[in-house]
Protein backbone atom coordinates (compact mmCIF):
# COMPACT_ATOMS: atom_id res chain seq x y z
CA UNK A 1 0.00 0.00 0.00
CA UNK A 2 1.28 3.44 -0.89
CA UNK A 3 1.33 5.05 2.53
CA UNK A 4 1.92 8.34 4.27
CA UNK A 5 2.32 10.51 1.20
CA UNK A 6 3.01 14.19 1.87
CA UNK A 7 2.91 13.75 5.62
CA UNK A 8 5.99 15.37 7.10
CA UNK A 9 5.49 19.09 6.74
CA UNK A 10 8.55 21.32 6.91
CA UNK A 11 8.09 24.25 9.25
CA UNK A 12 9.72 27.42 8.01
CA UNK A 13 9.98 30.20 10.55
CA UNK A 14 9.51 33.30 8.35
CA UNK A 15 10.23 35.69 11.18
CA UNK A 16 8.33 38.94 10.86
CA UNK A 17 9.93 41.60 13.02
CA UNK A 18 8.23 44.64 14.42
CA UNK A 19 9.41 47.93 12.96
CA UNK A 20 10.63 49.25 16.32
CA UNK A 21 13.33 51.55 15.03
CA UNK A 22 12.22 54.99 16.22
CA UNK A 23 15.09 57.45 16.14
CA UNK A 24 16.16 59.57 19.11
CA UNK A 25 14.65 62.80 20.27
CA UNK A 26 16.06 66.07 18.95
CA UNK A 27 17.83 68.51 21.26
CA UNK A 28 15.76 71.67 21.22
CA UNK A 29 17.16 74.95 19.91
CA UNK A 30 17.35 78.02 22.09
CA UNK A 31 15.12 80.44 20.12
CA UNK A 32 11.81 79.27 21.57
CA UNK A 33 9.52 81.00 19.08
CA UNK A 34 11.14 79.64 15.90
CA UNK A 35 9.44 77.15 13.56
CA UNK A 36 12.37 74.78 13.99
CA UNK A 37 11.89 74.71 17.74
CA UNK A 38 8.19 73.97 17.33
CA UNK A 39 9.05 71.22 14.84
CA UNK A 40 11.52 69.74 17.35
CA UNK A 41 8.97 69.85 20.14
CA UNK A 42 6.34 68.12 18.03
CA UNK A 43 8.90 65.56 16.91
CA UNK A 44 9.90 64.83 20.51
CA UNK A 45 6.23 64.50 21.44
CA UNK A 46 5.83 62.02 18.60
CA UNK A 47 8.73 59.96 19.93
CA UNK A 48 7.12 59.92 23.37
CA UNK A 49 3.78 58.84 21.89
CA UNK A 50 5.54 56.11 19.90
CA UNK A 51 7.28 54.80 23.01
CA UNK A 52 3.86 54.58 24.68
CA UNK A 53 2.50 52.78 21.60
CA UNK A 54 0.11 55.63 20.83
CA UNK A 55 0.84 55.34 17.13
CA UNK A 56 -1.99 57.47 15.79
CA UNK A 57 -1.03 60.33 18.10
CA UNK A 58 2.61 59.91 17.12
CA UNK A 59 1.70 60.09 13.43
CA UNK A 60 -0.21 63.29 14.09
CA UNK A 61 2.74 64.86 15.89
CA UNK A 62 5.23 63.86 13.19
CA UNK A 63 2.89 65.22 10.50
CA UNK A 64 2.61 68.57 12.29
CA UNK A 65 6.38 68.65 12.67
CA UNK A 66 6.76 68.10 8.92
CA UNK A 67 4.35 70.94 8.17
CA UNK A 68 6.86 73.20 9.88
CA UNK A 69 10.00 71.58 8.47
CA UNK A 70 9.45 69.76 5.17
CA UNK A 71 13.00 68.37 5.02
CA UNK A 72 12.90 66.78 8.50
CA UNK A 73 14.12 63.26 7.60
CA UNK A 74 13.79 61.70 11.10
CA UNK A 75 10.11 62.69 11.18
CA UNK A 76 9.48 60.92 7.86
CA UNK A 77 11.35 57.86 9.10
CA UNK A 78 9.48 57.61 12.37
CA UNK A 79 6.10 58.41 10.84
CA UNK A 80 6.77 55.51 8.48
CA UNK A 81 7.52 53.25 11.46
CA UNK A 82 4.27 54.27 13.15
CA UNK A 83 2.27 53.78 9.97
CA UNK A 84 3.71 50.28 9.72
CA UNK A 85 2.64 49.55 13.27
CA UNK A 86 -0.86 50.72 12.32
CA UNK A 87 -0.90 48.43 9.27
CA UNK A 88 -0.63 51.23 6.71
CA UNK A 89 2.25 49.64 4.82
CA UNK A 90 1.68 51.59 1.61
CA UNK A 91 1.73 54.86 3.55
CA UNK A 92 4.86 53.75 5.38
CA UNK A 93 6.65 53.04 2.11
CA UNK A 94 5.80 56.55 0.84
CA UNK A 95 7.39 58.01 3.98
CA UNK A 96 10.45 55.78 3.72
CA UNK A 97 10.77 56.95 0.09
CA UNK A 98 10.80 60.53 1.30
CA UNK A 99 13.32 59.79 4.06
CA UNK A 100 15.66 58.20 1.50
CA UNK A 101 15.58 61.33 -0.67
CA UNK A 102 17.15 63.22 2.25
CA UNK A 103 19.41 60.51 3.72
CA UNK A 104 20.49 57.81 1.29
CA UNK A 105 22.97 55.92 3.46
CA UNK A 106 20.84 54.76 6.40
CA UNK A 107 20.64 50.95 6.07
CA UNK A 108 17.65 50.77 8.45
CA UNK A 109 15.51 52.86 6.12
CA UNK A 110 16.23 50.56 3.21
CA UNK A 111 15.70 47.48 5.38
CA UNK A 112 12.38 48.64 6.82
CA UNK A 113 11.09 49.74 3.44
CA UNK A 114 12.06 46.30 2.14
CA UNK A 115 10.16 44.65 4.97
CA UNK A 116 7.06 46.66 4.07
CA UNK A 117 7.40 45.66 0.42
CA UNK A 118 7.84 42.02 1.44
CA UNK A 119 4.63 42.10 3.44
CA UNK A 120 2.86 43.63 0.42
CA UNK A 121 4.17 40.76 -1.77
CA UNK A 122 6.53 43.01 -3.74
CA UNK A 123 9.38 40.52 -3.47
CA UNK A 124 11.45 42.07 -6.25
CA UNK A 125 11.33 45.47 -4.58
CA UNK A 126 12.01 43.92 -1.19
CA UNK A 127 15.12 42.10 -2.43
CA UNK A 128 16.42 45.33 -3.95
CA UNK A 129 15.97 47.16 -0.65
CA UNK A 130 17.46 44.39 1.48
CA UNK A 131 20.42 44.25 -0.90
CA UNK A 132 20.98 47.99 -0.53
CA UNK A 133 20.82 47.62 3.26
CA UNK A 134 23.53 44.95 3.17
CA UNK A 135 25.68 47.10 0.89
CA UNK A 136 25.53 49.88 3.44
CA UNK A 137 26.00 47.48 6.35
CA UNK A 138 27.49 44.12 5.44
CA UNK A 139 26.65 42.87 8.94
CA UNK A 140 22.93 43.63 8.71
CA UNK A 141 21.78 40.16 9.78
CA UNK A 142 18.06 40.79 9.30
CA UNK A 143 18.45 42.05 5.73
CA UNK A 144 20.50 38.95 4.85
CA UNK A 145 17.90 36.82 6.60
CA UNK A 146 14.96 38.21 4.66
CA UNK A 147 16.79 37.79 1.37
CA UNK A 148 17.14 34.14 2.35
CA UNK A 149 13.44 33.91 3.22
CA UNK A 150 12.45 35.23 -0.21
CA UNK A 151 14.80 32.83 -1.99
CA UNK A 152 13.49 29.93 0.10
CA UNK A 153 9.92 30.78 -0.85
CA UNK A 154 11.00 30.87 -4.50
CA UNK A 155 12.53 27.39 -4.03
CA UNK A 156 16.05 28.73 -4.61
CA UNK A 157 17.38 26.69 -1.72
CA UNK A 158 21.07 27.04 -2.57
CA UNK A 159 20.69 30.82 -2.73
CA UNK A 160 18.72 30.82 0.52
CA UNK A 161 21.48 28.86 2.26
CA UNK A 162 24.05 31.47 1.19
CA UNK A 163 21.96 34.33 2.59
CA UNK A 164 21.14 32.52 5.85
CA UNK A 165 24.87 31.82 6.21
CA UNK A 166 25.55 35.56 5.89
CA UNK A 167 22.88 36.21 8.51
CA UNK A 168 24.46 33.87 11.07
CA UNK A 169 27.91 35.22 10.26
CA UNK A 170 26.63 38.68 11.14
CA UNK A 171 24.68 37.46 14.18
CA UNK A 172 25.85 34.17 15.61
CA UNK A 173 22.75 33.98 17.82
CA UNK A 174 20.24 34.27 14.98
CA UNK A 175 18.27 31.13 15.83
CA UNK A 176 15.71 31.65 13.06
CA UNK A 177 18.44 31.83 10.42
CA UNK A 178 19.96 28.55 11.66
CA UNK A 179 16.52 26.92 11.64
CA UNK A 180 15.69 28.14 8.16
CA UNK A 181 19.09 27.23 6.78
CA UNK A 182 18.46 23.76 8.15
CA UNK A 183 15.11 23.66 6.36
CA UNK A 184 16.74 24.75 3.10
CA UNK A 185 19.33 22.00 3.51
CA UNK A 186 16.55 19.48 4.04
CA UNK A 187 15.03 20.54 0.74
CA UNK A 188 18.25 19.59 -1.08
CA UNK A 189 18.60 16.37 0.94
CA UNK A 190 21.56 17.55 3.01
CA UNK A 191 20.10 15.85 6.06
CA UNK A 192 23.24 15.86 8.19
CA UNK A 193 23.63 19.59 7.54
CA UNK A 194 20.00 20.18 8.44
CA UNK A 195 20.32 18.26 11.71
CA UNK A 196 23.42 20.27 12.58
CA UNK A 197 21.68 23.59 11.93
CA UNK A 198 18.54 22.67 13.86
CA UNK A 199 20.70 21.71 16.84
CA UNK A 200 22.57 25.02 16.60
CA UNK A 201 19.26 26.88 16.62
CA UNK A 202 18.12 24.98 19.70
CA UNK A 203 21.36 25.72 21.54
CA UNK A 204 20.39 29.38 21.17
CA UNK A 205 16.68 28.96 21.90
CA UNK A 206 15.49 25.58 23.15
CA UNK A 207 11.86 26.77 23.31
CA UNK A 208 11.26 26.89 19.54
CA UNK A 209 8.70 24.13 19.04
CA UNK A 210 8.90 24.30 15.26
CA UNK A 211 12.65 23.65 15.35
CA UNK A 212 12.18 20.56 17.51
CA UNK A 213 9.58 19.42 14.99
CA UNK A 214 11.96 20.08 12.08
CA UNK A 215 14.78 18.24 13.84
CA UNK A 216 12.43 15.30 14.35
CA UNK A 217 11.61 15.17 10.64
CA UNK A 218 15.28 15.31 9.67
CA UNK A 219 16.11 12.54 12.15
CA UNK A 220 13.20 10.49 10.86
CA UNK A 221 14.44 10.85 7.28
CA UNK A 222 17.86 9.68 8.46
CA UNK A 223 16.22 6.62 9.99
CA UNK A 224 16.76 7.53 13.64
CA UNK A 225 13.14 6.98 14.66
CA UNK A 226 13.80 6.89 18.41
CA UNK A 227 15.43 10.33 18.37
CA UNK A 228 12.78 11.64 16.00
CA UNK A 229 10.04 10.62 18.43
CA UNK A 230 11.84 12.44 21.23
CA UNK A 231 12.10 15.62 19.16
CA UNK A 232 8.44 15.54 18.14
CA UNK A 233 7.44 14.94 21.75
CA UNK A 234 9.50 17.94 22.83
CA UNK A 235 7.76 20.08 20.22
CA UNK A 236 4.37 18.94 21.50
CA UNK A 237 5.35 19.59 25.13
CA UNK A 238 6.18 23.18 24.15
CA UNK A 239 3.03 23.66 22.07
CA UNK A 240 0.07 21.45 22.94
CA UNK A 241 -1.83 22.81 19.91
CA UNK A 242 0.87 21.86 17.38
CA UNK A 243 -1.15 19.67 15.03
CA UNK A 244 1.73 19.23 12.56
CA UNK A 245 3.96 17.79 15.28
CA UNK A 246 1.24 15.31 16.27
CA UNK A 247 0.88 14.26 12.64
CA UNK A 248 4.64 13.90 12.24
CA UNK A 249 5.05 11.95 15.46
CA UNK A 250 2.25 9.69 14.27
CA UNK A 251 4.23 9.14 11.06
CA UNK A 252 7.30 8.20 13.10
CA UNK A 253 5.26 5.74 15.15
CA UNK A 254 3.96 4.33 11.87
CA UNK A 255 7.52 3.84 10.65
CA UNK A 256 8.35 2.01 13.87
CA UNK A 257 5.39 -0.34 13.36
CA UNK A 258 3.42 1.01 16.32
CA UNK A 259 0.20 1.61 14.41
CA UNK A 260 -2.01 2.07 17.46
CA UNK A 261 0.13 4.93 18.77
CA UNK A 262 0.20 6.33 15.24
CA UNK A 263 -3.60 6.38 15.17
CA UNK A 264 -3.68 8.13 18.55
CA UNK A 265 -1.43 10.91 17.26
CA UNK A 266 -3.22 11.27 13.93
CA UNK A 267 -6.49 11.52 15.84
CA UNK A 268 -4.99 14.23 18.06
CA UNK A 269 -3.93 16.16 14.96
CA UNK A 270 -7.46 15.88 13.54
CA UNK A 271 -8.98 17.02 16.83
CA UNK A 272 -6.82 20.14 16.69
CA UNK A 273 -7.42 20.73 12.98
CA UNK A 274 -10.64 19.21 11.69
CA UNK A 275 -9.82 19.92 8.03
CA UNK A 276 -6.39 18.25 8.13
CA UNK A 277 -6.57 16.00 5.08
CA UNK A 278 -3.03 14.63 5.56
CA UNK A 279 -3.86 13.32 9.03
CA UNK A 280 -7.04 11.58 7.78
CA UNK A 281 -5.08 9.86 5.02
CA UNK A 282 -2.31 8.89 7.43
CA UNK A 283 -4.77 7.50 9.95
CA UNK A 284 -6.33 5.55 7.11
CA UNK A 285 -2.91 4.03 6.35
CA UNK A 286 -2.48 2.96 9.97
CA UNK A 287 -5.97 1.47 10.03
CA UNK A 288 -5.14 -0.44 6.85
CA UNK A 289 -2.11 -1.94 8.57
CA UNK A 290 -4.38 -3.07 11.41
CA UNK A 291 -6.76 -4.59 8.82
CA UNK A 292 -9.50 -2.09 9.64
CA UNK A 293 -10.37 -1.69 5.97
CA UNK A 294 -13.76 -0.10 6.56
CA UNK A 295 -12.13 2.47 8.83
CA UNK A 296 -9.50 3.08 6.17
CA UNK A 297 -12.19 3.77 3.55
CA UNK A 298 -13.97 6.13 5.93
CA UNK A 299 -10.84 8.18 6.62
CA UNK A 300 -9.77 8.27 2.97
CA UNK A 301 -13.24 9.47 2.04
CA UNK A 302 -12.94 12.28 4.55
CA UNK A 303 -9.52 13.22 3.19
CA UNK A 304 -10.97 13.36 -0.33
CA UNK A 305 -13.89 15.49 0.84
CA UNK A 306 -11.34 17.96 2.19
CA UNK A 307 -9.08 17.76 -0.87
CA UNK A 308 -10.71 16.51 -4.05
CA UNK A 309 -7.29 16.21 -5.73
CA UNK A 310 -5.66 14.08 -3.03
CA UNK A 311 -4.36 11.34 -5.31
CA UNK A 312 -2.91 9.08 -2.60
CA UNK A 313 -6.13 9.12 -0.62
CA UNK A 314 -7.87 7.75 -3.72
CA UNK A 315 -5.13 5.14 -4.12
CA UNK A 316 -5.32 4.09 -0.47
CA UNK A 317 -9.10 3.94 -0.55
CA UNK A 318 -8.90 1.78 -3.67
CA UNK A 319 -6.56 -0.63 -1.90
CA UNK A 320 -8.96 -0.93 1.03
CA UNK A 321 -12.00 -1.36 -1.22
CA UNK A 322 -10.29 -4.22 -3.03
CA UNK A 323 -9.89 -6.08 0.27
CA UNK A 324 -13.55 -5.37 1.04
CA UNK A 325 -14.40 -7.07 -2.28
CA UNK A 326 -15.60 -3.80 -3.83
CA UNK A 327 -13.73 -4.31 -7.09
CA UNK A 328 -15.65 -1.68 -9.05
CA UNK A 329 -15.07 0.91 -6.36
CA UNK A 330 -11.39 -0.02 -6.14
CA UNK A 331 -10.89 0.36 -9.88
CA UNK A 332 -12.67 3.72 -9.94
CA UNK A 333 -10.43 5.01 -7.15
CA UNK A 334 -7.22 3.69 -8.72
CA UNK A 335 -8.09 5.29 -12.05
CA UNK A 336 -8.77 8.61 -10.34
CA UNK A 337 -5.50 8.33 -8.41
CA UNK A 338 -3.65 7.78 -11.67
CA UNK A 339 -5.30 10.75 -13.32
CA UNK A 340 -4.25 12.91 -10.37
CA UNK A 341 -0.63 11.79 -10.61
CA UNK A 342 -0.25 9.07 -7.99
CA UNK A 343 2.76 6.87 -8.61
CA UNK A 344 2.55 3.11 -8.72
CA UNK A 345 -1.12 2.65 -9.62
CA UNK A 346 -0.65 1.51 -13.21
CA UNK A 347 -0.38 -2.13 -12.21
CA UNK A 348 -3.58 -1.85 -10.17
CA UNK A 349 -5.45 -0.16 -13.00
CA UNK A 350 -4.19 -2.86 -15.31
CA UNK A 351 -6.09 -5.44 -13.25
CA UNK A 352 -9.30 -3.55 -13.96
CA UNK A 353 -9.15 -3.99 -17.77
Amino acid sequence: MNRLKATVLLTFSMLITSMSFAQDTIVQATILDSADVQADMLYNSGISQYQNKNYKAAISDFSKSLELRADFEPAYFNRAVCKSEEGDLAGAIVDFDKAITFVTDNPETWYLRGQGKYKLKDTEGAVADFSEATKLNVNHAQAHYYKGVIKFEAKDYEGAIKDFTKAVSADKRHAYAYNDRGSAKRQIDNIDGAISDYKKALLIDNKMAFTHNNLGSALRKKGDIKSALMSYSKAISLDKEYHIAYNNRGSAYFDSGDFKEAITDFSSAIKLKADYAFAYNNRASAKFKLKDYAGCVEDCTKAIELDANYSYAYQNRGNAKELLRDDAGACADWKMAGQLGAEGVKSFVGMCN
